[in-house]
């Protein structure tokens, strides 16, 4: 098991206040509705004590070029108008094998009614408690709940290699859905923000090249 997941030393708790793992951008009424619902990577809120001071996703230079942004940019060019729903699922993450204890905090996705849901966390399981079987399970029930029957779901793998990439493989496959395979790019520097950061858990996030290459492989998909 590759262990670069273990450079990523931002807190797994905290990542935004309650009141807004949770938001949206655009009309929700759009022609496409889009749901990325992930971590850090999707979108982080000021964290001064790591050097962190924007609110998007860790670690891109600016908000524009945030794989969700960059993905939204690109839908606008074919669709008239697009919304998104942005959640940070931090919580479930963290609490996935406490069954349906967390899905509170994300009824507002689930009344969103997706057109498109992008299934784009596991960082934030801790490799130290994680229970392969558990996971796949209750990431499947968590999905079943953000979803609706119209709903087209697009899953990731993490970004830096997990045990429980095989897990998201399997539902995925179970859902006829496509997953995305990132582990790669969390293991080459230049896809990082390396260099551009002092705390080095937040330097070990995408860059903007990282960023770009997250969004271009859910596009393909799309």
């Amino acid at each position: 098991m590759d262990m670069q997941i273990k450079k990523n030393t931002v807190s797994a708790r905290n990542q935004l206040p309650k009141k807004e793992y949770v938001t949206f951008i655009g009309d929700v009424n759009a022609d496409m509705k889009i749901a990325f619902v992930g971590n850090s990577i999707t979108r982080h809120g000021e964290a001064p004590q790591i050097g962190w001071n924007h609110n998007f996703g860790m670690a891109a230079s600016a908000i524009e070029n945030d794989y969700v942004h960059r993905v939204i940019h690109k839908l606008e060019e074919k669709y008239d108008s697009v919304s998104a729903c942005v959640c940070n699922a931090f919580q479930w993450e963290t609490h996935y094998q406490e069954e349906d204890a967390t899905y509170h905090y994300f009824q507002s996705v689930k009344a969103f009614h997706p057109d498109v849901l992008v299934m784009r966390l596991i960082e934030n399981c801790s490799l130290d408690v994680f229970d392969f079987d558990i996971f796949r399970k209750e990431y499947e029930k968590f999905v079943d709940y953000l979803a609706d029957e119209h709903t087209k779901i697009i899953f990731t793998t993490s970004f830096w290699k997990h045990p429980g990439d095989k897990a998201i493989e399997e539902v995925a496959k179970l859902k006829n859905s496509t997953c995305i395979y990132l582990g790669d790019l969390g293991e080459q520097d230049e896809m990082k923000a390396i260099g551009l950061f002092e705390n080095s858990g937040v330097a070990n996030h995408p860059g903007d090249l990282g960023m770009q290459a997250i969004a271009e492989r859910i596009l393909k998909v799309l």
